[in-house]
């Protein structure tokens, strides 16, 4: 398991957003006058062939091998870049282990009874569009020491809009 490796992605990805999720409603930039400015995008699927006759088998399983072959570090931010948005579904998921369980040492300072900075929803969910500048250093702290941190890593496997991301990171040495 390459958990820990997320820990730097994640204090980062807070860093720079403030753990905010948005809600997909912005607007993009303008390009630039000569015609730079643009973005490549680059993506990967997976799937299984489909059955054939007596002679054919089936396909494998395509992707997930985009990072494989790059050190540690590098193989782990080629993931987080790869898969942005189940980082965004890691991210919430450490603070729902991390910030928002009752037995995490950040509970007091993510679930609170003001609404202006209370992370953690009632039923489970996490809502990192407050700001609450003491849950995420809290959070960014465990997310580097807990255990908590391999309980979102596992929990993140199993989710589907997030196993990409541990499939890629599990590939990484």
């Amino acid at each position: 398991m390459k958990a820990f490796g997320f820990a730097a992605i994640l204090v980062s990805v807070c860093a720079m957003a403030a753990c905010k999720v948005g809600d997909g409603t912005g607007s993009g930039g303008a390009g630039g006058d000569d015609g730079s400015g643009g973005s490549d995008t680059t993506s990967s699927t997976s799937g299984t062939g489909g059955e054939g006759g007596e002679d054919s088998g089936t396909g494998g399983e395509g992707g997930g091998d985009e990072c494989s072959g790059l050190e540690a570090e590098a193989c782990t931010t080629c993931c987080s870049e790869a898969h942005p948005d189940e980082v965004e579904v890691f991210t919430e998921l450490t603070y729902v282990y991390c910030g928002c369980s009752a037995t995490s040492r950040c509970a007091a300072e993510c679930d609170t009874t003001d609404t202006a900075t209370d992370v953690c929803g009632d039923d489970g969910s996490v809502n990192l569009a407050v700001d609450n500048p003491n849950c995420e250093t809290c959070v960014a702290e465990e997310s580097t020491t807990g255990t908590c941190y391999d309980d979102a890593y596992t929990a993140c496997g199993e989710e589907e809009d997030c196993q990409a991301l541990t499939d890629c990171s599990d590939k990484c040495e």
